[in-house]
């Protein structure tokens, strides 16, 4: 653990931009039910694909940054890592054992970056940090409960689960490797650091594409979403997902993780839980229950008291 070296701030502007980033990852939990005849990895592609093209093109008109090949390595670990295997992980899963039990497991995301970002920077004691990692924990607890039950989290597979709990870990990595990156780096600005990974995204993805075709279920897929005219469906929410989830959020994640504790920063990504299940009852004509109300309000509240006790803090330090 290292002690935090730069004054802890709690202002709007990040606070806005990370519940932004969450809305937009949100999207990826109804892209599935959006396009059910195309598979996981049909998704993927597609996502990534549009992630890249978008990255290249803003890279090359507006993007000024000097990378080194360790630093285009690391884009290269968190484009496979961050985006390709998790996100394909995470549609299997949600495939495998539904959409209301992916939601509150990637959920656990908030207090796991919290935990990991809290090791790394010592932005807060642990004891301040309890109650408000606490909160949160069973607020998600409360929603996992109420959409297991709900959703049938009962007859999911043990591989479906193992496919859902493999991206917390890999992504938890993610968050406060990138997070580091962006504050030891600051002459790399958000969109060009969301572009980088994207261009390596694009190189991962069409180098992995062929494998899709030959060893995976691609060559039979694509024909069938082009039979039935699913194709143009795919296209659209693959764009949706790699303008909006994948670079926009990135840009904003990005710079988030530079003006935010990972400790605060990780626990807001509560809010793309709340935004999952929203969308979730959106496209299932339902409403919350009251347990899952409960639940985002409580971990909301974890959330508020994180804010307050940063905020002292700061006050105390100053």
């Amino acid at each position: 653990m290292t002690n935090s070296a730069y004054p802890i701030r709690v202002a709007p502007a990040p606070l806005l931009a990370m519940i932004a980033t969450t809305a937009l990852w949100a999207l990826a939990f109804i892209v599935p039910l959006m396009v059910p005849g195309a598979s996981s990895l049909d998704i993927t592609f597609g996502r990534y694909f549009a992630y890249g093209i978008c990255s290249v093109f803003l890279l090359w008109r507006f993007g000024r940054v000097t990378l080194s090949m360790r630093d285009w390595g690391l884009a290269a670990a968190f484009a496979f890592f961050g985006n390709l295997l998790y996100y394909a992980l995470l549609v299997l899963g949600i495939r495998l054992a539904g959409a209301g039990l992916a939601v509150p497991i990637i959920g656990l995301l908030p207090v796991t970056v919290a935990l990991a970002g809290n090791w790394r920077e010592g932005a807060l004691p642990w004891r301040k940090l309890a109650l408000p990692l606490l909160a949160v924990f069973i607020g998600l607890m409360l929603v996992n409960l109420a959409r297991g039950l709900e959703a049938g989290g009962a007859h999911a597979s043990g591989f479906g689960i193992l496919c859902l709990v493999a991206p917390v870990i890999m992504w938890t990595w993610y968050a406060v490797a990138n997070s580091a990156f962006l504050k030891r780096r600051r002459d790399v600005s958000a969109s060009a650091w969301a572009s980088a990974i994207g261009v390596t995204t694009l190189g991962l993805t069409l180098a992995l594409f062929p494998l899709h075709l030959v060893f995976g279920n691609g060559a039979q897929s694509i024909p069938h979403l082009f039979a039935t005219g699913e194709v143009f469906a795919v296209a659209f929410w693959s764009t949706v997902l790699g303008l909006g989830a994948s670079w926009g959020a990135a840009a904003l994640f990005n710079m988030a993780s530079t003006r935010l504790p990972v400790t605060l920063a990780g626990q807001l990504i509560v809010f793309e839980t709340i935004f999952g299940v929203l969308y979730v009852f959106l496209a299932e004509g339902r409403r919350p229950s009251v347990i899952e109300l409960s639940g985002f309000a409580l971990s909301i509240l974890g959330i508020w008291l994180s804010i307050r006790v940063l905020q002292h803090t700061t006050e105390t330090r100053s």
